[in-house]
């Protein structure tokens, strides 16, 4: 399988998963002559009108999940949320019947950037030392979540209600000594 490969894009000479054709870009436009650099390294810059509610995004998300058997997919992402969703509900063929969970993301300021950092992201799992690397960013996320998590273990009426909440009662033993049944 070529997942987590990346090569070349032919149109624009962008990075790209190399099971597909073209990169993003190239793909939502159509066929453009490659980028009129000397140095075919250097990425075309991005044409607003191919992704145009990007003007008005604050962030973008980059972020892992974990499949079925161990593996991670990355990705980019403008709503996180919704496309939490596409790959719950099986839209997506890379993870569709993988059980896909959210372990860990990031944002980005730029679609670029998020890009940038994503196909990074995918040359570490490609490799085992790298997949390492991803699993330690991974527990270091989970144990912060962990401790960012200030959920009470038991609510009282205090906090659901703007009452007071009652005196605590005494323990077990404590009433049965104020008890009158002796």
């Amino acid at each position: 399988r070529n997942r987590g490969i990346i090569d070349q894009c032919p149109r624009c000479q962008n990075y790209k998963n190399a099971p597909f054709a073209v990169c993003r870009s190239c793909e939502r436009q159509p066929p453009a002559a490659p980028p009129s650099s000397s140095n075919p390294g250097d990425a075309a810059p991005r044409d607003d009108r191919a992704f145009p509610a990007d003007r008005d995004a604050a962030e973008f998300f980059v972020y892992i999940l974990n499949l079925d058997g161990g593996e991670y997919y990355i990705g980019q992402t403008r709503e996180l949320h919704e496309r939490l969703l596409e790959h719950r509900n099986n839209m997506t063929p890379t993870t569709r019947g993988r059980n896909p969970k959210l372990v860990w993301f990031t944002t980005a300021p730029t679609r670029d950037e998020a890009e940038d950092l994503e196909q990074r992201l995918q040359q570490l799992n490609s490799t085992p030392a790298g997949r390492r690397a991803i699993n330690r960013q991974v527990v270091r996320f989970k144990r912060l979540v962990d401790e960012l998590d200030f959920t009470p273990s038991r609510p009282t009426a205090a906090i659901l209600s703007d009452q007071p909440a009652p005196p605590p009662r005494p323990a077990g033993g404590i009433r049965r000594l104020f008890s009158r049944n002796r």
